[in-house]
């Protein structure tokens, strides 16, 4: 089977894609129903870049980044596709790809863009909201198949429209633990005195009701510090100037502590080491926070937004998004744990962890792709 691979963005890639692509160029190159791959990516994505050795099977083209209301690939990708005479297009972003010459299987990794939920404030943030919304409905209307991560994702496009008998759930698969993992900076001899979340600043994050459940955990708990690890981009800027506002207004400025965008180190170290972690999340398709969390151990608590119950399973406690004094009392309740039950929730945690692996997260998608591709 020839694999064709479009990750059509707009000239960048969240960090839940970049490590699906990390995981999964490798996988499609080593199986043995592959015969040959084409990963087609923008060209400032520099995909190619992120593997010290070069893939077997596997050629990297450039195409031009996506642009709303146009459907077609450019014509460089065309000719690339005709040239390389692909028996299945994996599109694994939400974008209607059509290529008249083999079947295409689409992929919805990003839950916000299916909710038309907008990440950043301002007229024009809810009218891209919406156009990416009508963009993924049509990628998987348009699609031969469509792979989702979760059960709701699932549920979602069938609640929209989408023929259920198409959808196929493919859970992602998680990456162990760093070894040699350091603390960043900040968090020099916080060890076990934090609390931990981690996520780029999008509306939908939630990171405010974390900022509201502090003065009372602070009252109950002194010497506890809250670590946000992540960046914005242009359109969230003022989402995250505003918590940082909030923040100030409530005098904790020495109490949350902004780690920015981390290496995989120092993120690692954090998840080793908080006495909490906290997801907060109004929405997501599937969460590679939260499967890192259970990775290291975590002791969790977790907002009830789909589909984060369907990651975390018993091994988090819920609290409904939005409610701080419900988020502050599961807070509570994780750092009061004993140690003994601290380890019981951390081993059930890394149990669960390995349920979710990348090897088989390969035989099912490429079930998916062998019942679709013009050699099946």
């Amino acid at each position: 089977m020839r694999l064709a691979i479009i990750n059509l963005s707009g000239g960048g890639l969240s960090g839940g894609h970049v490590n699906f692509l990390r995981s999964m160029l490798p996988r499609f190159a080593a199986s043995s129903d592959i015969e040959a791959v084409l990963c087609l990516s923008p060209r400032q994505v520099g995909v190619e870049k992120w593997f010290p050795e070069p893939l077997p099977k596997t050629t990297f083209q450039a195409c031009l980044p996506y642009r709303p209301f146009r459907s077609r690939l450019d014509s460089g990708a065309v000719a690339a596709l005709d040239a390389f005479r692909p028996d299945v297009v994996l599109s694994t972003l939400e974008k209607d790809v059509r290529y008249a010459k083999a079947p295409v299987v689409g992929m919805i990794q990003n839950m916000a863009f299916l909710a038309g939920t907008p990440t950043g404030y301002g007229l024009v943030e809810k009218l891209k909201a919406l156009l990416l919304k009508g963009e993924t409905l049509r990628a998987a209307a348009h699609s031969d198949a469509v792979i989702v991560p979760t059960r709701f994702v699932s549920d979602a496009l069938v609640e929209a429209g989408i023929a259920k008998s198409k959808i196929s759930v493919v859970n992602f698969g998680h990456n162990p633990a760093i070894a040699g993992a350091v603390p960043p900076g900040p968090a020099a001899g916080l060890k076990n005195r934090f609390i931990f979340t981690a996520g780029s600043f999008e509306r939908y994050r939630g990171f405010e009701d974390l900022v509201e459940a502090m003065p009372a955990l602070k009252k109950a708990f002194p010497a506890l510090k809250l670590l946000v690890a992540g960046g914005s981009r242009p359109a969230t800027r003022a989402y995250a100037e505003g918590l940082k506002r909030r923040v100030s207004e409530l005098a904790l400025e020495k109490d949350i502590v902004w780690l920015g965008n981390l290496p995989e180190r120092e993120l690692s170290w954090c998840y080793a080491n908080c006495s909490a972690f906290a997801v907060t999340s109004r929405v997501e398709s599937f969460c590679f926070v939260a499967l890192e969390a259970m990775a290291h151990g975590c002791n969790s608590v977790s907002s009830q937004a789909r589909c984060l119950p369907e990651i975390f399973g018993e091994t988090s406690l819920y609290y409904p998004p939005g409610e701080a004094k419900a988020l502050e009392a599961a807070l509570a309740e994780v750092l009061g744990r004993s140690e003994s039950e601290r380890k019981k929730i951390s081993a059930l945690a890394r149990e669960r962890a390995a349920g979710f692996s990348w090897d088989a997260t390969l035989v099912k998608i490429v079930e998916v792709l062998k019942a679709h591709s013009r050699v099946s």
